[in-house]
């Protein structure tokens, strides 16, 4: 069954990058970001690991963790997590890479909405989404991840851990969503919308502020 805000992730047992087990349940108390990649990846799947590795290096782990679930558990055994890992410099608390069954992960890669699709040359053509979950262990946002925002998704971690979150990086993913969703859920073309319209915000403001200075400087010549 698909996940929904407030729904529990699996319960399943699952291995990390160190064979270690690991369970959702184990991060409770802790802000949880979830990604899916697969070791194999060229492209995105590297560039979200070095993302979450700037979040890591930005939020620290006192009230937060980081999974990367793989979407390939037939070639990403513990040694191939390990491998990405040491490449990737996922390592030390706090992150996890965790592979299982085929039946485990597909069920979790399927609750959370991720299609994953093998083209027959090696290559697995899955959409890019992040899970936000609570400190309580509860679903608490879904954000369509292709191109996110570090900075954005920081202020969203932040603030579900109740710590003093940017504003406006909060305001920019829930706009982003909303666009995203609108685009199809394309998030580069979301973000793309997102920009121009800060931009112009910040051009009336900047409008508005000279149009009171003059204002200003006008009543006090008069």
């Amino acid at each position: 069954m698909p996940l929904r805000i407030g729904d529990r992730l699996s319960s399943t047992e699952f291995r990390d990058q160190a064979g270690r087990p690991f369970r959702f349940e184990q991060l409770r108390g802790n802000v949880v970001l979830v990604a899916f990649i697969y070791t194999r990846c060229t492209d995105a799947c590297p560039l979200i690991t070095q993302k979450i590795g700037r979040l890591r290096a930005e939020l620290g782990t006192g009230s937060y963790r980081y999974v990367e679930a793989t979407i390939d558990p037939a070639h990403d055994t513990v040694d191939a997590l390990a491998r990405y890992a040491r490449k990737y410099g996922a390592s030390g608390s706090g992150w996890s890479l965790i592979t299982g069954s085929e039946a485990a992960l597909s069920s979790l890669w399927r609750s959370a909405g991720v299609a994953v699709i093998d083209d027959g040359r090696g290559e697995l053509i899955h959409n890019d989404r992040l899970l936000l979950v609570a400190a309580d262990g509860t679903l608490a946002d879904v954000i369509d991840a292709a191109g996110w925002s570090q900075s954005a998704v920081a202020a969203g971690m932040k603030h579900l851990a109740g710590k003093a979150a940017n504003p406006l990086a909060r305001a920019n993913l829930a706009l982003t969503k909303a666009v995203a969703a609108l685009c199809g859920s394309s998030y580069q073309t979301a973000a793309g919308v997102i920009d121009v319209v800060m931009a112009l915000l910040v051009a009336g403001l900047g409008v508005a502020a000279f149009y009171w200075l003059g204002r200003r400087l006008f009543a006090q010549g008069a």
